[in-house]
């Protein structure tokens, strides 16, 4: 991999970029009901990724909290399964940590993740995270999954108070690295939240499709986006 001339950072997001979110999902999915005698049918993972996804949204927007957006999941999907919903907060919450439980086992990076990193590392370039969600389950995931310090920074919703796509949070991780923009490749799952916020900021951005199976490898993304004529010396 060569170092194109005006990037001198790469920052990336976390969930189905370098992080299986999905596959673990799965996984906690069909155990979860797995346990309660349901099959997690292809329809049933889509009505659960669907309540994730909606309820997920509303945290996002500031409509409800992070542990309500759990227990909105849980009263949305179970009474479609014809389990019974607990009546309090932290009856929801009891059964949503056995989930979580289950979700956390199958924590994972994808496999091309490490040597990317590392590749970055020697070539130079500062390297970033970005990524909407708690603090505490992020920096969770970095730390069961080996990436607590393979970053120069780490910024997360929570924390740094503005989500993506607001420009506004790929200008903190900028001044974060130590760059400008303009001298920062953001790499992301979302054409909205990843690749157009950080064009918005000014970034360069490239799109990663983690469920396409012909999908360019992360690493052949990356390096087309550095070496770019535009990039180039």
């Amino acid at each position: 991999m060569s170092r194109g001339g005006a990037i001198r950072a790469v920052g990336f997001d976390l969930d189905d970029t370098l992080f299986d979110h999905r596959g673990a999902a799965v996984v906690g999915v069909r155990r979860f009901l797995g346990q309660r005698g349901i099959d997690a049918t292809d329809a049933v993972l889509a009505a659960w990724f669907r309540a994730e996804d909606e309820q997920y949204e509303r945290w996002r927007s500031g409509e409800i909290g992070f542990p309500e957006q759990r227990r909105e999941r849980l009263r949305t999907v179970l009474p479609q399964l014809g389990l019974a919903v607990p009546a309090s907060d932290s009856g929801l919450d009891a059964l949503f940590d056995d989930y979580l439980a289950a979700y956390r086992d199958a924590w994972r990076v994808f496999p091309d993740v490490v040597p990317l990193l590392r590749t970055l590392r020697q070539r130079g370039y500062r390297i970033g995270l970005l990524t909407n969600g708690s603090e505490a389950q992020q920096r969770d995931k970095l730390a069961r999954t080996g990436l607590a310090d393979a970053f120069d920074a780490v910024c997360v919703s929570e924390l740094i108070g503005v989500q993506k796509p607001d420009p506004r949070a790929f200008t903190i991780l900028a001044e974060r690295l130590g760059v400008g923009v303009g001298a920062c490749l953001f790499v992301g799952d979302d054409p909205e939240r990843d690749v157009a916020g950080a064009r918005r900021a000014g970034m360069c951005a490239v799109l990663v499709d983690r469920s396409a199976d012909a999908a360019p490898a992360l690493d052949e993304l990356v390096d087309a986006a550095l070496t770019a004529p535009a990039h180039g010396d």
